[in-house]
């Protein structure tokens, strides 16, 4: 073989290899009809089935799920959060044991549960959980992807970078923001919520003004009632809309648009949205804290 040829065979090797991931540092998922991420992981030996939520603060089983596991402790003192829609729960902390998710493995991890019926799906799990690991959100191939320094640096030669914001509320949650350009003429500060649902955005009600959203114009904007899963007393108003586009503020490259809005009356931030839109390969780097945005 030609010495020229023998270097282009060697070069075409080290990419390949260079390119190729490890299986044993990813987690399959499965993208539900409704968007959501369902991945499987393992607490004190029972298998469960869950959702992968950057929304949540809070890793939540359900009732039937947590009374099959073993060594669980209650904590002394519980915790008071708020749904996004402004609903206050109030929940118990527990410790659970022998925590696997992936190649991941916890001695021990802080949950709670709630009694409620998620047809098959055992919890979610909350990005607390992998806030010391960086990680890609892999839409090509499916998959939860471990990083590390290494597949980071290399990540970010081609990556369009996105700053984010973590709010940690006591050691017990963590919920994830970046500032978005809405119509080009609002800087607002979303939660990114792969736990939303399918191209699910919503916004504050109380920019319909600023946005010149005419909720009298029936033919333009629908308002609908919507009761809370968990309290069926608890109800949130919202208009149903189109609105122009949708950017990452100082990467206008990363934008939607036109875009079905809902406006929540009394949602506690800006605005949540799914993340899907964002780009193919959405790596966390809590530790910067930034997104790393592949196509």
């Amino acid at each position: 073989m030609r010495p020229c040829l023998l270097a282009m065979l060697c070069a075409c090797i080290f990419l390949s290899s260079a390119k190729a991931h490890d299986p044993r540092t990813e987690i399959p998922f499965q993208v539900m009809e409704s968007g959501h991420i369902l991945v499987k992981a393992t607490v004190s030996g029972v298998e469960g089935n869950f959702i992968f939520d950057t929304g949540a603060g809070i890793t939540v089983f359900t009732k039937a799920f947590f009374d099959k596991l073993k060594n669980t402790q209650r904590e002394d003192g519980g915790y008071t959060g708020f749904r996004a829609t402004g609903e206050r729960l109030d929940i118990d902390l527990y410790r659970v044991r022998d925590v696997s998710f992936g190649p991941m493995k916890k001695a021990e991890a802080e949950v709670s549960f709630l009694d409620a019926n998620l047809g098959g799906i055992d919890g979610i799990i909350a990005v607390k959980l992998l806030e010391d690991q960086p990680f890609t959100i892999d839409f090509t191939q499916n998959v939860l992807r471990f990083e590390n320094k290494q597949t980071l640096a290399s990540i970010r030669k081609s990556a369009k970078v996105v700053p984010l914001q973590l709010e940690q509320s006591r050691n017990h949650s963590l919920t994830l923001f970046a500032y978005f350009q809405v119509n080009d003429s609002l800087r607002l500060q979303c939660s990114l919520d792969s736990g939303a649902g399918k191209d699910v955005f919503r916004l504050n009600a109380k920019y319909l003004g600023r946005l010149h959203v005419d909720v009298s114009d029936t033919t333009q904007v629908r308002k609908i009632e919507r009761k809370s899963e968990f309290n069926e007393n608890f109800k949130s108003s919202i208009y149903i809309t189109q609105l122009r586009n949708l950017s990452v503020d100082g990467e206008p490259s990363i934008q939607t648009g036109p875009f079905r809005v809902q406006l929540v009356e009394g949602l506690i931030y800006d605005g949540i949205m799914w993340i899907s839109w964002l780009g193919r390969k959405i790596t966390f780097d809590l530790g910067a804290p930034a997104l790393l945005v592949r196509n």
